[in-house]
């Protein structure tokens, strides 16, 4: 992947309303690499998680559960919090749903 590629990801993620989630193939998708679901997680997970310019914790797996591998300072429990936070629902099983809380962007030419 380029650093395009990163960007790309990054000006998605930012996007992503308050209230809202996106799964991290549909990010991949919006991106041009609909295959790159992991690379996404990997760019995510690489970022400063102080920096709330880049709403990273918006971001979940298809499935509507938090799936977040984490690194030193982010965890499920963080990520629940800032979901919640945004005011949605999110079980303590880590669990929310995501066709309720799915963000979607039309494409342009989409009427």
């Amino acid at each position: 992947m380029t650093s395009d590629f990163k960007k790309n990801v990054i000006d998605f993620v930012k996007k992503i309303p308050r209230g809202r989630v996106a799964s991290y193939g549909q990010v991949a998708s919006a991106c041009g690499h609909p295959k790159a679901a992991r690379q996404v997680g990997g760019i995510l997970r690489g970022l400063n998680i102080a920096d709330e310019k880049i709403p990273w914790w918006r971001v979940i797996n298809n499935r509507g559960i938090i799936t977040i591998k984490g690194n030193w300072t982010a965890t499920k429990e963080l990520q629940r919090g800032l979901l919640v936070k945004d005011g949605i629902k999110v079980s303590q099983d880590f669990v929310l749903d995501f066709y309720k809380y799915r963000f979607s962007i039309s494409v342009k030419g989409d009427p």
